[in-house]
């Protein structure tokens, strides 16, 4: 049946036999295993198999995605290629056209799979007076948890050493 064959015809190859010898038997004979049990179990473990073995993993998405990102637009792969369309322009000249898989689309979907999506990160600005603005407050603890995030200070210039 995973071949595509009947289930008639499976039934047959399965090396069942009808005393009949009628496909109209075979068929019906194959309709009622198939509603047993085990027999649905181990044809859903047969399509599971199937699917595992034509599914791509995990590297092989992230590698095409890969390629997709670093491909050069003058002579891409075929697999690359979604579209190939010829124009004609006022001189007569036909000119091919290739459109290719969306580089910042590789690029997006890329990030989500690897669980990348910027959501948890925060501009880091680390500020060397933040420190000892902070600690200049009246009230101001060692461990303030939210630092503001506009500092007013003036830039004092050191004398010259001459």
């Amino acid at each position: 049946m995973l071949k595509g064959l009947s289930i008639s015809e499976s039934y047959r190859r399965a090396g069942y036999v009808v005393g009949s010898g009628r496909v109209e038997d075979m068929g019906s004979r194959g309709c009622r295993l198939l509603k047993q049990e085990r027999v649905r179990d181990y044809v859903r473990k047969l399509k599971e198999r199937a699917f595992e073995k034509d599914a791509l993993s995990f590297s092989e998405k992230r590698a095409f995605l890969a390629r997709a990102v670093r491909a050069d637009a003058t002579a891409p792969d075929p697999d690359l290629v979604q579209e190939i369309r010829e124009e004609v322009d006022a001189e007569g000249n036909v000119k091919r056209v290739r459109k290719m898989v969306s580089k910042l689309e590789a690029l997006n979907i890329d990030n989500k799979m690897a669980g990348d999506e910027y959501k948890d990160r925060e501009v880091n600005i680390t500020n060397p007076f933040l420190f000892l603005i902070n600690l200049s407050k009246p009230n101001a603890t060692l461990a303030q948890s939210n630092p503001p995030s506009i500092i007013d200070a003036e830039i004092v210039g050191l004398p010259d050493a001459t």
